[in-house]
């Protein structure tokens, strides 16, 4: 198998542009203690929170995400349920919207991920469109 077989294809939920690269999903960022903008290249393998940036982001920082191509912000109105940080969504090559937490160390952080089985479940039959209750 060339590719991981968890590896998500995401996209601009605004203009469909793809975000993922290779195995790392690129994001514009801003880090909203410091006002510090750059880029940030999420890990796109399920349920890893490996993040590449040249930003100063410590532990419990959050971030703010844009789409790369179009600029336009990822965040959601909606906090993060675990810790109250900024939530992004991007989208699934399915369609389906995918959700994650801007606040580095958040379980909630990982692309998909939040080390609940029923979720990873949940998100796997979203992304082969598989009927489900």
């Amino acid at each position: 198998m060339n590719q991981p077989l968890l590896l998500l294809d995401v996209r601009c939920p605004n203009c469909q542009a793809a975000l993922t690269t290779n195995e790392q999903v690129v994001l514009g960022a801003h880090l909203v203690g410091t006002g510090q903008e750059g880029e940030v290249r999420l890990s796109a393998l399920f349920g890893d929170s490996r993040a590449e940036t040249d930003l100063a982001i410590g532990d419990g920082d959050a971030v703010t995400y844009a789409c790369p191509v179009c600029e336009r912000t990822l965040t959601v109105e909606t906090p993060c349920r675990f810790c109250g940080g900024p939530l992004a969504s991007v989208t699934l090559a399915s369609g389906e919207p995918l959700e994650f937490c801007g606040r580095k160390g958040c379980r909630g952080h990982a692309l998909g991920g939040y080390g609940d089985l029923d979720e990873m479940t949940d998100l796997l039959n979203r992304m082969f469109k598989i009927p489900h209750d």
